[in-house]
């Protein structure tokens, strides 16, 4: 069976926890592959979300380095509003056509813990839960017999938890730091480093300073 990982959000900007719960459900799903959608046009758009073009540079210089990683341009390039449930039925779609009847394919959702609240009120969670199987990246705030409670709310969801050391890196963490001026190395790969630092993105000057949340929405 081809496994790939979908792991979609703002990145506004990616940072070293996307990548490191990406490396672990490579390693411990064995997914011959993690795709990072970065969002398009979302609905209930931020202030402060940086343009997606920018976004979609920095998510491709951070995969650049991971055989296994892959930046794509899905809701980048649609038109109108981007809708997750729309991006799995896409790679669905181009994976079933690509390997046919030779080989299965499965998509596996990979998503905050901090989302399974949207999720389990979507009110097309069944379709949505009906195209992945549901990788749960759990955070320092949130321990393991709360996620298993979610299997509970989420029924229809063929759901695994991942192994990840706590961490509580996160973009708004990002972004308040270069606003403060503190430096955001090593939060962030290298090259997505070299990017905001040339570019000056987040900084006061550059009026890019965001303290709000893009939660994950599946239409």
């Amino acid at each position: 069976m081809i496994e790939i990982g979908i792991m979609g959000g703002a990145f506004n900007p990616i940072h070293s926890r996307h990548l490191m719960v990406a490396q672990a459900a490579i390693d411990q799903l064995d997914l011959n592959r993690v795709i990072f959608v970065p969002s398009g046009e979302p609905p209930h758009k931020k202030s402060g979300l940086l343009d997606k073009e920018a976004r979609f540079a920095m998510v491709k210089a951070a995969c650049a380095g991971n055989s296994r990683f892959a930046a794509s341009r899905s809701e980048i390039d649609r038109p109108g509003q981007t809708w997750t449930i729309d991006t799995l039925y896409e790679f669905k779609a181009r994976y079933e056509k690509k390997y046919g009847a030779r080989q299965k394919v499965r998509l596996n959702f990979i998503i905050g813990e901090d989302n399974l609240p949207i999720l389990r009120d979507y009110s097309r969670r069944a379709e949505f839960l009906s195209l992945c199987r549901l990788v749960v990246s759990p955070r320092a705030t949130c321990d393991a017999a709360a996620l298993e409670r979610w299997q509970e709310e989420l029924p229809e969801a063929d759901m695994v938890i991942l192994e990840a050391p706590a961490n509580e890196v996160s973009s708004t963490m990002i972004r308040d730091w270069i606003d403060q001026g503190r430096s955001v190395r090593y939060l962030v790969h290298e090259a997505v480093y070299r990017i905001l630092v040339k570019e000056g993105y987040y900084a006061p000057a550059r009026n890019h300073a965001f303290t709000g949340k893009v939660k994950q929405r599946f239409k």
